[in-house]
């Protein structure tokens, strides 16, 4: 449960790549720069749990590292005022952008490891299909709810921010951070260690149907919701009322 709450949560600012290209007029080789440092910094922060970070509680990381995306979230606020201590917008945005991907990376290891343990015997490869489907079906289900519901709240079609009137992205990109960092209510659902893992096999909704219908449920209604989207993007583009 855990696992999929926080990752609907971690809902994306549809807009900013709009606002990078039309605004701050980044080339195509920037925004690629973008994409290529922020894998590798994913990889750098798997790397850097499994060195440094292991022995921290799990409860920890997560808190840690979500309050650090926040701040880093927050920190385009600056970026949208013009605001950059006098480095150029694209070394900053290269900072505040892929360091988002280097904490994604130090909390993969802990998930996996949740995920690993929880696959009951004789059947992990199923469990895990499982539970990997859990999470992609969440982020899918965030990327949605991004480029559905919240770019219709406040006006951030390209020809406003254009014009210059961002203040609809700055409110977004705030209430994307809010969003986000809501992650922390749930943060007592995750157990601290593998040894508190273990003893979830023994809770009395393991194994329950109720339990197994519900993420059925969730699943089938989350894969549905993000088709649906993705196909309207296509055959009906601004049908969210963004640009």
């Amino acid at each position: 449960a855990f696992v999929y709450i926080y990752n609907v949560l971690q809902v994306g600012n549809a807009a900013w790549r709009e606002f990078l290209m039309s605004v701050l007029f980044f080339k195509d080789w920037q925004m690629n720069t973008l994409f290529v440092v922020a894998n590798v910094l994913l990889y750098a922060g798997v790397i850097a749990y499994k060195y440094y970070f292991i022995k921290w509680s799990w409860r920890t990381i997560y808190v840690a590292t979500t309050l650090l995306n926040g701040f880093l979230s927050a920190m385009q606020v600056l970026l949208i005022k013009g605001f950059t201590f006098g480095l150029s917008p694209f070394v900053f945005a290269l900072g505040d952008d892929v360091f988002a991907d280097f904490i994604a990376g130090i909390q993969f290891l802990p998930t996996t490891i949740m995920m690993v343990h929880l696959c009951p015997a004789g059947s992990e490869g199923a469990s895990y299909a499982m539970f990997t489907t859990v999470n992609n079906c969440a982020a899918g289900m965030a990327s949605a709810l991004s480029s559905s519901v919240f770019l219709g709240i406040w006006d951030v079609s390209k020809e406003t921010m254009v014009s210059g009137d961002l203040s609809g992205l700055t409110k977004l990109t705030l209430f994307t951070t809010a969003i986000q960092t809501c992650g922390l209510l749930f943060v007592k659902m995750l157990p601290r260690t593998s040894d508190d893992l273990k003893r979830l096999h023994t809770d009395s909704f393991s194994g329950s149907r109720i339990g197994g219908s519900i993420f059925l449920a969730i699943t089938i209604i989350s894969v549905l919701y993000a088709i649906s989207v993705n196909l309207l993007n296509v055959i009906a583009p601004g049908w969210a009322g963004e640009s």
